[in-house]
């Protein structure tokens, strides 16, 4: 008796794209703080200058703050495009209305 071919499915394959996936995700979350720090200290070094280095660090912060808040960001960002009747921004009409020049309009007298 002779056992047939077994059937390979790609369940194993995607699991090991997942897994790159994850480690790349892990290494570039662990890793933009010393590259961002390494860029810094670059750049006081070639500027030999205290005012550049605080300068540095300052974009720094600000660079690593956005990127750790950006899931959050995007949530507020994807609200606002899914309800912007919801935005805090009232529309106020002029009264009386303005009349538009027909140059704006594009229509032609």
């Amino acid at each position: 008796m002779t056992k047939g071919h077994s059937l390979v499915t790609a369940g194993a394959l995607a699991d090991l794209g997942n897994s790159w996936i994850d480690m790349l995700q892990n290494w570039v979350t662990k890793g933009l703080p010393v590259v961002l720090l390494l860029i810094v200290v670059v750049y006081a070094l070639q500027r030999f200058s205290l005012k550049a280095a605080i300068g540095a660090l300052i974009l720094m912060v600000f660079a690593l703050g956005i990127y750790m808040a950006r899931n959050t960001l995007a949530g507020m960002v994807q609200d606002e495009v899914d309800h912007p009747k919801s935005a805090p921004l009232s529309v106020v009409q002029p009264w009386p209305p303005v009349p538009v020049p027909p140059a704006v309009t594009g229509r032609v007298l």
